[in-house]
């Protein structure tokens, strides 16, 4: 069954003290789109969740949002740094020898306000543990997001269904007024030259002849209506399918409009030019329907 483009879904799982949130949103677009938006500390996974996401999201403008909530703390390690530390030992050494019994010890107070002397290091991410921690959230949101997709692409389908078959209906009523247009045409071809030139002149009548042949054969639809039928069984086909199928539905549209176009061209008659008026309208609401399909 088809799907709709149009999605949200939300999603959250553990992670040491916090929490990851993940929150999905899709709407219509031609192509797979990203809006991606992370935590510093997931930068580096940001291809591999466009990847995981699209391996269930072929199209559409995918804005994905991830924040980690709680209190996770950052691993930090404390050094102290000894190149520092032997210089301002030097420079104590230093200034006992000058100053005797007046000279001081630092306290530990002291040692560990300067600048530098204690170095904090920040663990690196382990990168593979946020990756496996994250997976559920992103799940959650993808199943709920897929679960609406496929809802709205069921009612898609009912409606599109319903719509196509309004234009069969159309090109029935088409196939069955066109031999009433050619032989009205005919009739009418016959009475002007028939007023005009000697009836009796035997060229005339085959001369006449040849345009009625000619004229039925320019105002003959039916390979249009083949063609149009056929791209009526492709769309139903297509609905059903569990395939990604937007685009090819949107190009047998275009395909229907076309061979609509040709026969309104070739009907000189008002009643076939209110029923492609009728098609073409149709045409337009399942065109805007079909913006919709994944």
């Amino acid at each position: 069954m088809i799907r709709s483009m149009t999605a949200f879904g939300q999603g959250g799982s553990p992670y040491e003290t916090g929490t990851w949130s993940v929150e999905l949103k899709c709407v219509n677009s031609k192509f797979l789109d990203w809006q991606v938006r992370l935590p510093a500390s997931l930068n580096a996974l940001e291809e591999r969740i466009k990847k995981y996401a699209a391996a269930r999201l072929s199209r559409g403008r995918v804005s994905l949002f991830i924040t980690l909530n709680g209190t996770a703390v950052a691993r930090q390690k404390l050094s102290l740094n000894l190149p520092l530390l032997a210089q301002y030992k030097k420079i104590a050494a230093q200034m006992k020898a000058e100053m005797g019994d007046d000279f001081e010890k630092p306290g530990l107070s002291t040692l560990l306000g300067i600048r530098d002397l204690v170095i904090s290091d920040e663990d690196a991410p382990d990168t593979e543990a946020m990756w496996q921690s994250l997976i559920p959230a992103l799940d959650q949101a993808l199943d709920e997001a897929c679960a609406m997709r496929s809802a709205e692409g069921e009612y898609l389908a009912q409606d599109l269904n319903q719509r196509l078959d309004v234009l069969a209906g159309l090109l029935e009523e088409m196939e069955e007024i066109t031999p009433q247009i050619i032989a009205g045409y005919q009739n009418r071809l016959r009475e002007r030259i028939a007023r005009l030139l000697d009836q009796d002149a035997p060229e005339m009548e085959q001369r006449l002849a040849q345009e009625v042949a000619l004229t039925a054969d320019k105002c003959d639809i039916s390979e249009e209506l083949v063609r149009a039928r056929s791209h009526l069984a492709q769309f139903r086909t297509f609905l059903s399918s569990a395939e990604p199928v937007g685009r090819k539905l949107d190009f047998l549209v275009q395909e229907l409009n076309r061979e609509a176009n040709t026969m309104g061209s070739k009907s000189p008659d008002t009643r076939a030019i209110n029923l492609v008026v009728s098609l073409k309208a149709e045409m337009e609401r399942i065109r805007e329907q079909v913006q919709n399909i994944e």
